[in-house]
């Protein structure tokens, strides 16, 4: 009878393992992108208060459409300065890991290129952001969708 129960007890460890190890693969490991703050569009239009992102940070935001998250942030340069990237680069976008930041720098999640966030340009390197069209009006950022929409196939 020992030797049943000792069997049992190995199946169930195994079953456990396995079932573990499934759920990490299939859901820990998204194709997705990772979601920042949901922008909604109005009109076509998505707008941000630039009191809400002009203060030197960098700021994620992700819109969605059709099921697909498109990712995107917004920058102040050294001159204060709005400008806004994908979230994706020509070289890693097939990562989907995006851009984060660390103290001064903006960095590549796949390839751990650095840019600094007060420079007023990014030399395109391999690997820098993809710049964004905005405009500013009213005191609001302004992203027209249809541009936005034209960066999907980076994720």
């Amino acid at each position: 009878m020992r030797k049943t129960q000792t069997g049992f007890y190995f199946r169930r460890i195994f079953f456990y393992s396995l079932l573990l190890s499934f759920l990490a693969i299939f859901c820990g490991c998204s194709n997705l992108p990772k979601e920042h703050k949901i922008v909604t569009p109005k009109d076509g239009i998505i707008t941000i208060p630039i009191k809400e992102i002009n203060d030197g940070k960098v700021h994620f935001f992700t819109y969605k459409k059709s099921g697909k998250r498109i990712n995107f942030f917004v920058r102040t340069d050294g001159r204060g300065d709005l400008s806004t990237y994908f979230d994706a680069c020509y070289i890693c976008y097939k990562k989907k890991k995006g851009y984060r930041v660390e103290g001064t720098d903006l960095i590549c999640n796949e390839c751990s290129l650095k840019f600094r966030l007060a420079d007023e340009v990014w030399e395109n390197k391999d690997c820098s952001p993809i710049l964004l069209k905005n405009s500013i009006v009213n005191e609001n950022l302004i992203i027209k969708t249809e541009d936005i929409e034209k960066g999907a196939k980076l994720f």
